[in-house]
């Protein structure tokens, strides 16, 4: 893999399938120097630049998300925030007490849904808002099933979304736990022959 630049666009090639270099170049940046992302090869590691409204920054990740739109969710200890595909950082949401940790994305995008390992809930964030909701945990440790805060996690970590939108799926010390969160789409009804 190498960049080769012709004027002020960069170009990335892959190697073929034989190790030789295949024909077609694909455009990484346009005129400005910029973390490359979308420029893939399998196995590459790159670590992002991110740039805040103060300049760059250096967060301890707990979890991430894509967006679904080539931009991702990322959830530090106390923040949630978006990253821009071009690495532009901003607050969606925050959380005093307890923190975010993993995550999970509506399939519409709309809502956030992380774990929270120190008080052993799950959230709901409303994107659009930065709103913070508690959907489901007691605030104490346990394995207990039930609706809202009769049910109790121990430690949950990382949370995984139905495709259509409506259980989650979260990781704990408890064991795997699934969460409704919002009603099923009706089944398809067909008419009469």
């Amino acid at each position: 893999f190498f960049l080769a630049t012709a004027g002020m666009t960069k170009r990335a090639r892959t190697a073929g399938e034989d190790g030789e270099s295949d024909d077609g170049a694909v455009a990484v940046a346009d005129g400005f120097e910029a973390p490359i992302f979308g420029a893939r090869v399998v196995g590459q590691v790159t670590t992002l630049a991110l740039e805040g409204e103060d300049g760059p920054l250096s967060l301890c990740q707990d979890g991430v998300a894509s967006d679904h739109a080539g931009a991702w969710y990322v959830a530090t200890k106390d923040s949630l925030l978006h990253v821009s595909a071009a690495g532009r950082v901003r607050t969606v949401a925050t959380c005093e007490e307890g923190g975010f940790f993993g995550l999970a994305i509506s399939p519409d995008g709309s809502m956030l849904f992380e774990a929270d390992f120190d008080t052993h809930e799950i959230r709901r964030v409303e994107v659009a808002k930065g709103e913070v909701t508690t959907i489901a945990g007691s605030g104490t440790t346990g394995s207990a099933d039930g609706v809202g805060d009769a049910a109790q996690f121990c430690n949950p970590a990382g949370v995984a979304i139905s495709p259509d939108g409506s259980t989650l799926l979260v990781s704990s010390d408890g064991g795997l736990r699934q969460v409704c969160v919002a009603a099923p789409p009706p089944p398809p009804s067909f008419a009469p022959i």
